[in-house]
């Protein structure tokens, strides 16, 4: 099948007098053998139906996708059906190919995942995809991380959303998006019906708004009060403080669709961790990243005491980064040793006092944590306990990985409806 759409390609490129970019003749030719190495195969079960045109792999590295390209590889694609997931991140595409692209969702009704990560595709591009989403009917995952769309992009999306009732995945991350348009899309994602993750991470903050994230962290927790679809929110570096965290865990109370929150580099402190029991003990959470915040000894208290008394849900939990000493770490490891819910901890960027340390090299001596399952080894040295980093299974939660379900073997998480789990 990659033969056809290769030949395709050429007789495309042909017919406008066009050299074919040899970077795209090449990985087309070696797919199987070379391409495929560069994107994880193993997470696919038809990974036949990947066109990886990914511009970080080695055969497009110094001829990567631009937008005089697209026309030709659309062309391909069109009598080449059982292509379902064109990658074409890290290339450099702009508002003119982002324009081609969409005309060509407009009549298309095979492609199921689109990922545009880190392109130069600005405003006018991403209103061009937005409104062809509107009309398709087809794609279920689209990402757009990495891409300066700005607030008018953000607020074209929001428009599509209230429209599109087939899009599950949407990665904005890193999109510039500014305060209208996360209010936007925050608004709709109220109601949307369809939507299973986003990412609208890194926003441009409002400084002219003396509490800006105070109240976008209220928008997000009113529409997690109202939202029953949503199953991954990623808000990170949105600022969000011990106000709006307060907010966020009220709220939370009232939502049993979520199983992924990730408020990872954010500006939560010990202060509002006590919050934190009252929204595990009633949500269906199976996954929280609290990394990169300030949560501290006495934050960590709060959280091993939710962990104990209060939560039975939850089966992952990251807080690497947190200024979290030996106390804090120590009432963490003794609060899993009662909590055989809980199966992932990363700790790792803590500070490893040596009581913390044995700590949890006794977590690993009773078995409680599979080694893969923990971001720290306990090593000894001048019989003294210490942790280094190990490799762990973290990376999976990495948005990039998260595409449609369908297509992967081991879902990041366990995505059957709360009633079911029951």
């Amino acid at each position: 099948m990659f033969t056809e759409v290769r030949k395709g390609y050429e007789q495309a490129s042909i017919k406008t007098s066009q050299r074919p970019n040899q970077g795209i003749v090449e990985t087309l030719t070696n797919l199987r053998e070379r391409s495929l190495l560069y994107i994880d195969e193993s997470a696919y079960e038809n990974s036949d139906r990947i066109l990886p045109l990914n511009g970080n792999q080695p055969t497009l590295a110094k001829f990567r996708v631009q937008d005089n390209d697209l026309p030709h590889i659309l062309e391909s694609l069109r009598t080449a059906t059982m292509i379902s997931h064109l990658d074409l991140r890290y290339n450099r595409i702009t508002d003119e190919g982002a324009s081609m692209i969409a005309d060509y969702l407009t009549n298309d009704q095979f492609l199921l995942i689109l990922n545009l990560k880190g392109n130069d595709i600005h405003r006018k591009g991403a209103q061009s995809l937005a409104n062809a989403l509107k009309v398709n009917t087809t794609l279920t995952s689209l990402s757009m991380a990495d891409n300066g769309i700005g607030k008018e992009g953000g607020m074209a999306f929001a428009e599509t959303l209230q429209i599109n009732i087939t899009l599950e995945h949407l990665n904005l991350g890193n999109c510039d998006l500014e305060m209208d348009s996360l209010i936007a899309l925050l608004t709709i994602l109220r109601y949307n019906p369809s939507l299973k993750s986003i990412d609208l991470s890194r926003p441009i903050p409002q400084y002219q708004h003396s509490n800006w994230m105070d109240d976008i962290a209220i928008h997000i927790a009113h529409m997690l009060e109202k939202n029953n679809v949503l199953q991954e929110l990623h808000v990170q570096k949105f600022e969000i403080r011990d106000h709006g965290f307060m907010w966020i865990c009220e709220k939370m109370q009232h939502n049993q669709s979520l199983l992924f929150l990730d408020l990872s580099c954010n500006r939560i402190t010990r202060d509002s961790a006590v919050y934190l029991a009252s929204m595990l003990e009633k949500c269906g959470l199976l996954r929280l990243n609290l990394a990169f915040n300030r949560l501290e000894n006495e934050g960590a208290g709060h959280l091993a005491t939710a962990l104990l008394q209060s939560n039975s849900k939850l089966r992952s939990l990251d807080i690497r980064s947190n200024n979290v000493k030996g106390d804090g770490l120590c009432s963490i490891a003794d609060a899993v040793k009662f909590n055989s819910a809980l199966t992932e901890l990363f700790i790792w960027g803590n500070i490893h006092e040596e009581r913390a340390c044995l700590a949890i090299e006794n977590l690993l001596t009773i078995h409680r944590f599979e080694p893969e399952h923990l971001d720290v080894t306990p090593y000894r040295v001048d019989a003294r306990t210490y942790l280094a980093e190990s490799p762990n299974t973290l990376d999976k939660y990495a948005y990039w990985k998260q595409v449609e379900p369908s297509l992967r073997i081991q879902p990041t998480v366990d995505r059957t409806s709360s009633s079911e789990r029951a």
